[in-house]
């Protein structure tokens, strides 16, 4: 931080330290002008201490203050981190039920729809990423738009992890299902290899309390 020159006490000392000096050698009088030298020099080594010794510490609260800063925004993206993974994790299902999960989440989503299930082969897994298992399975239905379009909104509003990720739709033109549609979709969920909130987090149960209770009062 560069010290304020202008109006300073001792820039004005300085200066009219110099201006005697000129006085000085103009009338000759060089033992005044010694005399004055070493005064002006004293002055000179006062100011420039003074100003270094302030630079410095304003140099070194402007440093303190930097880390705390610093220190401050590490935190808050350390808590909104935690607050995120504390909200998704919950969402996925647990590995150890991979096997029956998918299955039972679709059966539940076509019960609700009040749409039949045609299930297509076996359930597939990509266990290729370090972090998570992929899954997937293949649904056949027959619809109508609408219904087909609110099946669609409900899947998307659910807490647990279950995503529709492609589809195809083709108009049934059967004369016994007249405005139905012939629907194939593909299902998939995540299950992460290891959750690791409870292992992370020291206060974990008693944050996944506080959000069960959050979530029981907002359905109340």
């Amino acid at each position: 931080m560069a010290v304020n020159l202008k109006n300073n006490k001792y820039v004005e000392n300085l200066k009219e330290g110099f201006r005697d000096i000129q006085t000085v050698l103009q009338e000759g009088n060089v033992k005044l002008f010694v005399k004055q030298a070493i005064a002006i020099l004293l002055i000179f080594l006062l100011f420039k201490y003074v100003a270094g010794k302030n630079t410095t510490k304003i140099n070194d609260l402007r440093t303190q203050i930097d880390a705390i800063a610093t220190q401050e925004n590490s935190e808050q993206e350390y808590l909104r981190n935690k607050e995120t993974l504390l909200d998704l994790e919950p969402r996925f299902p647990d590995i150890s039920v991979k096997n029956e999960w998918l299955l039972g989440q679709v059966l539940g989503v076509f019960k609700n729809g009040k749409l039949a299930p045609q299930v297509s082969g076996q359930q597939s897994e990509d266990a290729s990423n370090a972090t998570y298992v992929a899954a997937g399975l293949d649904v056949n239905t027959n619809a109508g738009f609408e219904q087909f379009a609110n099946f669609l909104a409900d899947i998307e509003n659910l807490d647990e992890f279950l995503k529709v990720s492609s589809f195809t739709i083709k108009k049934d033109t059967s004369s016994s299902a007249l405005g139905n549609n012939q629907i194939s979709m593909r299902f998939n969920t995540i299950f992460p290899k290891e959750k690791i909130g409870s292992r992370m987090f020291k206060d974990y149960n008693e944050q996944m309390e506080k959000r069960k209770a959050k979530t029981t009062k907002e359905e109340k």
